[in-house]
């Protein structure tokens, strides 16, 4: 306002000295310059709100830019706590991942160790399923053997009870025979012949003096009685063997003619008896059998003249025919 006022005085001096038309001329002027000093006034109180309205917001963006400053701070010192702890994590992930590595080698290594012993387990497994596959199967033949050797038992236990049942026909058949020849030659026992039945056969011995002379072949009065009731007493025995054995002591014999030694003796009075058995016709002779031992299958010993009297013998072994046995036996 001072300014405005001295402009407006120095208009007013000036204006004495001036013409009218300088003066209008200045008024205008003047009129002009107090509008336009209007104008300005209005601007600069526009300007001095703006300047204003600009302060404060310089004020709010420097209380803006404090706060940022401060919330700069706080975030820098999180990122640096956050860098520390990202580098703690790294570290910490890095050692992890040594372990994890680790860790995955040894679980790789036992996962192998695990997949080599299933492997072997499988294969053990898939051997011993085979092994008992065939097992199985030498069982199911070890069942098979063992039902058909059932069934052969079965069979043998039946053959066994005929062979059983032909066994005791033949040795009640023995036993009566001898109590039959026991019978016919009764009188005769003990006096030079012994009948005995062992191993389901009938020994009959006859000594020497009861059919011969001393080395003699041929049979005596007394033997021939005795060999008769002997031949009448196997007549009709259809299923019996004779075998007629003529045996010496050991004193050799020295002859002439047809018996030499021992030998020809024992199979010459071994035939004598048989010709003299065979003379009953109701006899068959396919059943005899004449056979010479000499002095090998003594009973005495041939020390004594009483060891030697009893080796001189005929001894006839009495047999049931077998052949029905041998034929089950074959089957």
């Amino acid at each position: 306002m001072p300014r405005i006022s001295l402009i407006i005085l120095s208009i007013f001096l000036i204006s004495s000295c001036i013409t009218p038309k300088v003066y209008n001329e200045l008024l205008d002027k003047h009129e002009i310059a107090k509008k336009n000093l209007t104008k300005n006034e209005k601007l600069i109180l526009e300007l001095r709100e703006n300047l204003d309205d600009k302060e404060r917001d310089i004020t709010n963006l420097n209380a803006l830019v404090e706060q940022l400053r401060k919330d700069s701070i706080v975030l820098n010192n999180d990122l640096i706590a956050c860098q520390k702890k990202y580098d703690d994590l790294s570290t910490t992930y890095d050692l992890l991942t040594s372990k994890s590595s680790r860790y995955m080698a040894e679980k790789a290594k036992e996962t192998k160790e695990l997949l080599n012993q299933l492997e072997t387990t499988q294969s053990e497994l898939f051997a011993k399923e085979d092994q008992l596959n065939k097992s199985t199967l030498e069982l199911e033949e070890k069942e098979r053997k063992l039902l058909d050797s059932q069934n052969e038992l079965e069979l043998r236990s039946l053959r066994v009870a005929e062979l059983e049942a032909i066994i005791n026909r033949k040795d009640s058949m023995v036993t009566a025979l001898k109590q039959k020849i026991s019978k016919a030659l009764i009188g005769l026992e003990g006096d030079g012949l012994t009948i005995e039945q062992r191993n389901g056969k009938v020994y009959i011995s006859l000594e020497e003096d009861l059919l011969f002379a001393s080395g003699k072949y041929e049979i005596n009065q007394t033997g021939k009685q005795a060999l008769d009731k002997l031949s009448d007493a196997l007549s009709y025995q259809k299923d019996l063997e004779i075998l007629v054995e003529g045996h010496t002591d050991s004193i050799p014999l020295s002859g002439r003619g047809l018996v030499k030694d021992n030998w020809d003796l024992s199979v010459m009075r071994a035939t004598s008896v048989v010709k003299r058995l065979t003379s009953n016709t109701n006899l068959d002779p396919t059943q005899l059998i004449a056979a010479g031992r000499s002095e090998f299958v003594p009973i005495s010993s041939n020390e004594t003249s009483e060891g030697r009297g009893e080796n001189r013998r005929i001894e006839m072994i009495l047999s049931p025919n077998l052949d029905d046995l041998f034929k089950l036996l074959e089957e």
